[in-house]
């Protein structure tokens, strides 16, 4: 039934309202209007609204489908302003709406006549979605792929399916993928925290194609690996030193601070902490130490990581001559 004051409400045999019901009309508009198609798969509602505000939905008898109306806004001297109370009706087979309209003082009245929406057509999600690289790291891309099955022809648009990801922090939005010709889709995210992420994809349906069931996958998010490389003399002499020169790499996410290296050195007199280096801009740092005795001394260079990237060591031996 058509209620002014609550919508559109679908009631059971005993006049109660039904457990699920139809989303509501658009802001702003009032139900005047109902009528179902006679094989009862569609539902019509009118509505009286300001504007180009919807007064018409034609949609799925299916208060549970989620496909969009179609929708119709009466506006102007040739259209009225408003479906008239009990304005709706539909054709012995379904084929045609009949839409009566009123404006002006409210004695004037249209008549609209209306196809109901094209045949729907099943979809479904093929299988399982993958992703690569097959190892995902925190702040570095991840491809999410799927296939999506239409019944019926091929769709004159290409279709597209929305995605969203679940992670530690919430639920985010990743926008639409279009689906190619052989149903395939490509969904595109950077995750940023590491841990598992969820992807679900959805496809909502369209005029001739119904909703697919909601297909997910889980992926384990690692940190970003980070890695030292040294470049140090065969030898080196006690009075002139030792002059390590390196670089550091870190993969994913930018560190939000300079990485700081911790330096040791061991030799025959056992292993002590030299003074730390901080790496530069682009990622060199140099290492300058007087060997305390003769023989191999080797210089070990680590960072210890953080909450997006793992630790890094790298190690150089030099031989001392006095």
């Amino acid at each position: 039934m058509a209620d002014a004051g609550a919508g559109t409400r679908l009631l059971n045999a005993d006049l109660s309202d039904a457990s699920g019901q139809y989303r509501a009309l658009p802001a702003g508009a009032t139900a005047t209007a109902v009528a179902f198609s006679g094989d009862g798969a569609y539902i019509a509602r009118g509505a009286q609204a300001p504007g180009s505000t919807p007064d018409l939905l034609v949609q799925s008898a299916d208060p549970a489908d989620g496909t969009p109306p179609l929708e119709f806004a009466f506006e102007g001297s040739l259209d009225g302003n408003a479906v008239a109370p009990r304005g709706l009706a539909w054709s012995q087979d379904g084929s045609r709406l009949f839409a009566v309209t009123r404006g002006g003082t409210g004695q004037e009245f249209w008549l609209h006549v209306i196809q109901p929406p094209a045949v729907q057509y099943d979809t479904r999600f093929a299988g399982d979605l993958t992703h690569s690289p097959a190892g995902a790291v925190a702040g570095e891309p991840l491809a999410v792929r799927g296939r999506l099955e239409w019944d019926g022809p091929a769709p004159a648009e290409p279709l597209k399916v929305s995605a969203v990801r679940k992670d530690a922090t919430g639920t985010h939005q990743l926008g639409t993928a279009t689906v190619k010709d052989d149903g395939t889709f490509t969904v595109l995210d950077e995750p940023g925290l590491v841990g598992e992420a969820t992807y679900s994809v959805s496809f909502l349906g369209d005029l001739t194609h119904r909703p697919a069931t909601d297909v997910t996958h889980t992926v384990t998010v690692g940190k970003a690996p980070s890695a030292i490389a040294l470049t140090a003399p065969d030898e080196a002499t006690m009075g002139g030193g030792v002059h390590i020169t390196g670089t550091f790499t870190a993969q994913g996410k930018a560190l939000p601070e300079r990485a700081v290296l911790t330096v040791k050195r061991t030799d025959r007199l056992g292993t002590g902490t030299l003074s730390s280096v901080t790496v530069a801009a682009d990622g060199t740092f140099t290492v300058d130490d007087l060997p305390r005795t003769r023989r191999e001394v080797t210089y070990a260079v680590s960072w210890p990581g953080d909450d997006l990237h793992t630790g890094a060591t790298a190690s150089a031996t030099v031989f001392v001559r006095r």
